[in-house]
């Protein structure tokens, strides 16, 4: 069997193992409650990760961008807690299990990927309980997908982002017209351009304990 590539960025090395997929804007790549025989990195696009309450309320929980995992729970086979979709036209690489299980054996690195992966996701969901301000939970939606994307311009509906920030559309508009008119935004349709990313970071920082 190939071995890994020891190389300096360990992404390059593990993404040959993997089955190379294009898939097309608005693709179910899995449902909440499938039990998938593997798990998917990004190489390229953005995917909405969404997930449906018992009261049948849909809700955006992350969008994954690129050189980021999905479907970690695959490893586990456990049934899977969210959708997957894809926000754009994106490529994305498929892991078995199996294939997975053989790369252990000749290396660390692929588990320490997916602890990276899943840690990363962590942080992002104990950050957002400390946001507890309208423009926290927006500015710190926005500059996650602009990192997630790696893009200042971020094609998104106004509806995600309300679920994604856990506000009304209402309350997102608001915000969105007043950061629009002291130009720390462009927003027009579905896109909006983060034109001060720095404002952004302020309204974004917390104080904790």
């Amino acid at each position: 069997m190939t071995e890994l590539i020891s190389i300096n960025d360990p992404w390059d090395g593990f993404k040959q193992f993997g089955e190379r997929k294009f898939v097309p804007k608005h693709t179910v790549i899995y449902n909440q409650g499938d039990i998938i025989n593997g798990f998917y990195c990004v190489e390229k696009g953005l995917i909405k990760i969404k997930t449906c309450t018992n009261l049948g309320e849909e809700k955006n929980i992350n969008f994954i961008g690129s050189r980021q995992m999905f479907g970690e729970l695959a490893l586990i086979q456990e049934p899977s807690i969210s959708t997957a979709i894809s926000a754009e036209d994106s490529v994305i690489y498929f892991f078995t299990l199996q294939r997975f299980k053989e790369l252990q054996q000749q290396s660390d690195k692929p588990l320490m990927l997916i602890f990276s992966s899943m840690l990363k996701k962590m942080s992002v969901l104990v950050e957002q309980s400390f946001h507890s301000t309208a423009e926290q939970q927006i500015a710190h939606a926005l500059l996650q997908l602009c990192e997630s994307s790696g893009n200042e311009k971020i094609y998104i509906k106004q509806k995600d982002l309300a679920e994604f920030s856990g506000l009304t559309r209402v309350t997102v508009n608001k915000v969105l017209k007043i950061w629009r008119e002291k130009g720390i935004i462009e927003a027009q349709n579905k896109l909006i351009h983060i034109k001060n990313k720095e404002i952004l970071a302020t309204f974004s920082q917390h104080t904790t304990l």
